[in-house]
């Protein structure tokens, strides 16, 4: 019986070898993740409407590493702001919208406070009786950053799941503000958990 040439036995073993390392060239993962990767995710906090609040999000990949993003929320810190966002976020690792991003943000606040007392007058004397408490609101631009992380899961990448922190400042004036300039918090911090459906 003839033995295999060596060319043959070379042969049968690089083709294998070609096949995997033209497989692990950079090109070919880049073209699948630019193929399998979902381009667009609406997301939404999944606890807050259980306290009467919302907060949700729509993101859309523009390019690798950008994306732009529309943002509500209704939510009660100090006082009652409901927000209307418009983002641009930075993936520096190029693969939007999954990873960590990175965001600054224009948007438009609307700040209500339901318990403010005015004690202008009102002396605080034994048996003075104070004015009852006033809704004051003011609507003002803002101004926002933030970073968070968002994963894309499951076998089509179709589960977003978001976490992340900033902090935004509403452009309030002295008139809106009232005249010691402290009715409304201007600068407040910002946190972000969304659970979401990710789409081509």
């Amino acid at each position: 019986m003839r033995r295999p040439s060596f060319a043959l036995l070379a042969t049968l073993l690089i083709m294998p070898m070609t096949r995997m390392i033209a497989q692990d060239t950079p090109a070919a993962p880049a073209r699948l993740v630019a193929s399998g990767r979902p381009a667009n995710v609406i997301s939404v906090n999944p606890i807050l409407p259980l306290a009467g609040y919302f907060q949700g999000e729509y993101e859309r990949r523009v390019r690798d590493n950008l994306a732009f993003a529309l943002g509500f929320s209704h939510i009660e810190l100090d006082e009652i702001y409901t927000n209307v966002d418009a983002k641009l976020r930075l993936y520096p690792q190029e693969k939007a919208p999954h990873g960590l991003g990175l965001a600054a943000g224009l948007g438009v606040g609307h700040i209500r406070q339901d318990s403010y007392y005015d004690y202008t007058g009102c002396a605080a004397l034994p048996g003075t009786v104070c004015p009852p408490a006033t809704r004051r609101s003011t609507t003002a631009p803002s101004f926002s950053v933030e970073i968070h992380y968002q994963w894309l899961l499951g076998k089509r990448r179709n589960t977003a799941v978001g976490f992340g922190f900033g902090a935004k400042r509403y452009f309030i004036s002295n008139n809106d503000n009232g005249y010691g300039g402290d009715l409304f918090q201007p600068f407040v911090p910002t946190g972000r958990l969304t659970i979401g459906w990710a789409f081509p």
